[in-house]
């Protein structure tokens, strides 16, 4: 529980004092870690499930060449990652309202490292596969308890900026890990990737350890029992301003998840794009995301955290129907889809942060369990749109631009709808 902030220039600095730091007589107390340091970390433990298959990608042919295995076992390794990420917010968000964020964390980050030692020395791709959805399981706490985290630390507005920030640094890694996992691949071989991936998820645990707090009073914890869980989405799933946001995350991220199942095929198959060129390509969109991160949450201070959601959308839109004039134009090009990319990019990195806040802020006493059903809201959705592309492929970008063009207009609609007309004034 936050007792007091520090600001410098509108910006999260000083130093915190939490619930759990007050000195006891007697007791020296350890010096709290700065506001900024703790945001670092906490950009660390969001961009962990990410990083966990974003560097591995280049390094999936060779995996199963490696282990003798056949295209639909290694695209396992990525599917059923997301699947387990998405479903096991579920878990950490009421865990961690009822034992603390600290614990919750510490066992999924120890959980986290084991299983990719495993993995790194994996002799089948059955065992790999197994280890990967434990990987999962570890991976998937960063997000959630980095984003209740934040929650507990700051006011509804607040936490949309410091969520802005933290997720717009995190965008990094999408852009440079498959850049970084095909030159390890190329040198060293694919366990290598793997054994950047322990590296770096190393480093993330000993710095949560050494440095963040536990910032949720043992006074408000809820018990743990699935009847009052289930209590809890009961109320938030009735609740207009928690429903519209996440309908707003969702939406937002039909489109980005759009380009990212569909862009290898668009530019590969459909525009005979070098496949070592198609890293490059999609970078241009998370530049984009991180242009439009960046300035939402500069920008949310005096605009208000709705207006941003609305602007975000509204730019999603633009860049969808950008896409979609392309096509039916016969305007297909590289840049007729890599540039409108960028700009529905930028509206998921002005929305994403602001939303996922905004469906947190009526529930600070649960803010855990808020984060992991909007998470699993927003991941499922992510799924379902992967596997409807992937299913639709009818040897063009058509069902990909569908996506990217409807997703956020329906988006901006049923935000309008439940939140933005009564809270635009």
């Amino acid at each position: 529980m936050l007792l007091w902030s520090g600001r410098r220039g509108g910006r999260p600095g000083g130093r915190i004092v939490l619930a759990c730091d007050r000195p006891r007589a007697g007791v020296t107390a350890k010096k709290p870690a700065s506001v900024f340091v703790i945001c670092v970390v906490i950009t660390g433990l969001i961009a962990l499930a990410p990083m966990s298959t974003d560097i591995a990608i280049p390094a999936l042919p060779a995996i199963g060449e490696a282990l003798d295995a056949t295209p639909g076992q290694v695209g396992l390794i990525v599917s059923l990652f997301a699947l387990g990420v998405g479903l096991m917010q579920l878990v950490y968000g009421p865990l961690s309202d009822r034992f603390g964020r600290r614990p919750v964390l510490m066992g999924a980050l120890v959980l986290y490292i084991i299983s990719t030692i495993g993995i790194v020395m994996a002799p089948t791709i059955d065992m790999l596969i197994v280890l990967r959805l434990f990987q999962a399981a570890g991976a998937c706490a960063g997000t959630v308890l980095g984003r209740a985290i934040v929650r507990d630390m700051f006011d509804r507005d607040a936490a949309g900026r410091v969520l802005g920030y933290t997720m717009t640094a995190m965008t990094l890694v999408p852009g440079i890990g498959p850049i970084v996992g095909g030159e390890l691949l190329v040198a060293f071989g694919w366990r290598s990737v793997f054994g950047l991936i322990l590296g770096v998820g190393l480093l993330i645990a000993v710095s949560a350890w050494w440095l963040l707090p536990e910032t949720l009073d043992e006074k408000q914890r809820q018990p743990a029992k699935l009847s009052v869980i289930l209590s809890h989405f009961g109320v938030m799933l009735r609740n207009r301003v928690f429903v519209g946001f996440t309908l707003a995350v969702c939406c937002s991220f039909i489109g980005l998840f759009g380009y990212i199942a569909g862009a290898s095929y668009t530019f590969v198959e459909v525009m005979d794009v070098p496949a070592n060129m198609v890293g490059w390509l999609i970078l241009l969109a998370v530049i984009g995301y991180l242009i439009g991160g960046f300035t939402g949450s500069r920008c949310q201070r005096a605009l208000g955290l709705e207006r941003i959601v609305v602007i975000g959308l509204v730019i999603n839109v633009i860049g969808g129907a950008a896409m979609a004039l392309c096509m039916v134009t016969d305007e297909h090009t590289v840049w007729a889809v890599a540039a409108p990319a960028a700009f529905v990019f930028a509206g998921c990195g002005a929305t994403l942060p602001q939303a996922t806040a905004g469906a947190m802020g009526p529930f600070p006493h649960v803010a855990g369990t808020a984060s992991s059903l909007v998470g699993v809201l927003q991941m499922l959705t992510g799924a379902a749109t992967a596997a409807l592309i992937g299913y639709a492929y009818d040897g063009s970008h058509g069902p990909m631009v569908l996506a990217m063009s409807t997703g956020p207009l329906l988006g901006l609609f049923l935000f309008l709808s439940l939140v933005g007309v009564r809270r635009w004034t």
